[in-house]
């Protein structure tokens, strides 16, 4: 198989196991270096959970997309800010992580600001009071809510996938005591 260029080299298609081996080069704008990697450590690493820090936040394609994305128990009211949506691009929000009860403190998942970048879709929230324990749909106004406050969450689960340059489709759930809010 020697001289082949790699377009003319035979697809494994639905075959390709995660000890498969793919050629990789790295770094190709600096100092580009040929080297191998296994199906499954690609995915293993492109995959891997990040846990966000305990500050704001504004989240970039490279780190956290397509991850599963760990909020912390923040100490204060915290915004984690999204990049500028590309059709197919998600994320998916749970924790958050180390908490025992639910405190004081909020976390706040912003698409934007102007309006111009927005939430479509619902959330259910699971209301945790003691006496109440409802849940409930809530839904973005589908053209202009930037922010989603989501007050002293016990637990989140949230999908969120970019639709187009404009506009992230959100679902899943929150559990705690306030349901979340969107807003402009």
């Amino acid at each position: 198989m020697a001289d082949l260029k790699v377009t003319a080299l035979t697809s494994l298609a639905a075959a390709t196991a995660r000890e498969d081996i793919l050629h990789i080069i790295d770094d190709p704008s600096g100092t580009p270096i040929n080297k191998k990697e296994t199906v499954g450590d690609f995915f293993n690493s492109l995959t891997s959970p990040v846990t966000l820090a305990d500050t704001a936040v504004t989240l970039t394609e490279a780190t956290h997309a397509g991850r599963i994305v760990i909020f912390p128990d923040v100490s204060a009211d915290r915004i984690y800010t999204l990049p500028t949506p590309k059709a197919g691009m998600l994320f998916r929000f749970v924790g958050p992580t180390g908490l025992a009860a639910a405190d004081g403190h909020d976390i706040t998942l912003s698409a934007g600001s102007g309006n111009s970048i927005f939430f479509k879709g619902q959330v259910v929230h699971h209301d945790t009071n003691q006496t109440g324990q409802t849940s409930a749909v809530v839904h973005s106004d589908q053209d202009s809510n930037e922010t989603l406050k989501i007050d002293t969450p016990e637990a989140v689960d949230l999908l969120c996938v970019g639709v187009s340059t404009t506009v992230w489709q959100i679902s899943g759930f929150v559990a705690s005591v306030t349901a979340p809010a969107f807003a402009d």
